[in-house]
């Protein structure tokens, strides 16, 4: 049985329609955004201001200057949170254009798909909404806002990686670079950030920090900005297919 017999559907897929492409070129634009912005904040954090940091001052390594989801005793650094929370919230907008996609490659799409991914994608965006409102207002407001003390958006987040890994993976029956896409972006969730933090910084840098290794939100923007060359990889993938 074919893939997209389990989803629901009896044909092979239509040439996508138009509204597919449009926002497939959206999805790509909006990460790049992201990407630079969360880009901008790591440089204000690790070069701007680690290169003013003396030899007897609190490292810039310290977790009092993590801006990516402030929490206990914080510290915050000029153009971090701001650009951070910014570009997590544009990240939101670019996952719902992601799922748009998926919806609306077909003429038809099967409701299958359309029940399944409509609330997954819905629900990773809030994720990432909910992380980029909490670094916005820690830093308008100098320290962590209440949604770090909150269980109820740490749940959230929990259920919006989950959600983020199975729309990834239905991405993957019906447009495979779709579900890259979305893999990448695993990369800009809290998990990701930890996984970036305690493995693929130290494996970069060739230690691990006391608190945070250097680089850590730096590899975190990589992957939005690999997550929107796979979208324009996709975008090129869905206009040849339009044309044959």
């Amino acid at each position: 049985m074919m893939l997209f017999d389990l989803l629901g559907e009896s044909a092979p897929p239509a040439p996508p329609r138009r509204s597919a492409l449009v926002f497939a070129a959206l999805t790509a634009l909006l990460l790049l955004a992201s990407a630079a912005l969360q880009l901008r904040a790591s440089a204000a954090r690790w070069v701007e201001f680690g290169s003013t940091v003396g030899d007897n001052e609190l490292s810039v390594e310290s977790d009092q200057f993590d801006y990516f989801f402030p929490a206990g005793e914080f510290f915050p650094l000029p153009h971090t949170g701001i650009p951070l929370g910014i570009a997590l919230l544009i990240q939101a907008a670019a996952l719902l254009c992601l799922l748009a996609t998926l919806i609306g490659v077909r003429e038809r799409t099967s409701r299958a798909v359309f029940f399944t991914a409509l609330p997954l994608g819905v629900l990773a965006a809030l994720g990432f909404a909910l992380q980029g409102l909490h670094a916005w207002l820690s830093a308008f407001e100098q320290q962590p806002s209440a949604l770090a003390e909150s269980w109820l958006v740490d749940l959230a987040l929990l259920i919006a990686f989950l959600a983020l890994c199975a729309l990834s993976i239905l991405c993957c029956f019906s447009i495979p670079l779709l579900g890259i896409a979305a893999a990448f972006l695993l990369g800009s969730t809290m998990i990701g950030y930890f996984i970036s933090s305690s493995l693929l910084a130290p494996l970069l840098t060739g230690y691990v920090s006391h608190d945070t290794t250097p680089g850590t939100e730096t590899i975190v923007a990589l992957s939005t900005a690999a997550a929107s060359l796979t979208m324009l990889a996709g975008l090129i993938t869905l206009t040849v297919q339009r044309r044959k």
